[in-house]
């Protein structure tokens, strides 16, 4: 019997007693209560031991609940970090590949301009050499003419 059905027992003792005339009061069996009662603290260490396990059990269990709940947010935690970081490496990336074209469009219009100016100088050089030989021509064609 465990502790409850022990203490409804001491109940069904009172409730059958008899009852003395003009009172509230009730003739128990002294023996028998006693007995009951001897029982229940037989039983109680048992069942304060069980309680007690079952308290013990509880706490390990929400202590592991807990301890794996630390490790999930934990990896959450890392994982979220890592994304931030990858993220922040591939902007960083982008933000390097951008300056490196405009550093190269740069170059290359730098480049371009250097290559029309200089084109224009050979063209203008030859453009005054071309005048000479022009002028010279002329000359050579105006002393033919004045050969006759």
């Amino acid at each position: 019997m465990d502790i409850l059905n022990l203490l409804e027992k001491i109940e069904d003792i009172i409730e059958e007693a008899s009852k003395l005339p003009l009172s509230n009061k009730v003739m128990i069996d002294k023996e028998e209560v006693l007995e009951v009662i001897n029982e229940i603290r037989l039983k109680m260490p048992d069942e304060i031991n069980r309680a007690s396990w079952v308290a013990k059990e509880r706490q390990r269990i929400l202590n592991e609940a807990q301890s794996e709940a630390d490790e999930l947010i934990e990896k959450v935690k890392e994982q979220q970090k890592y994304l931030v970081e990858e993220s922040e490496i591939t902007r960083e990336a982008q933000q390097y590949a951008k300056q490196l074209i405009e550093d190269a469009e740069r170059k290359a219009n730098d480049m371009k301009m250097g290559a029309y100016t200089y084109s224009d100088e050979i063209l203008s050089s030859l453009e005054e050499k071309i005048k000479e030989v022009i002028g010279i021509i002329e000359q050579n064609r105006d002393s033919l003419k004045g050969i006759d």
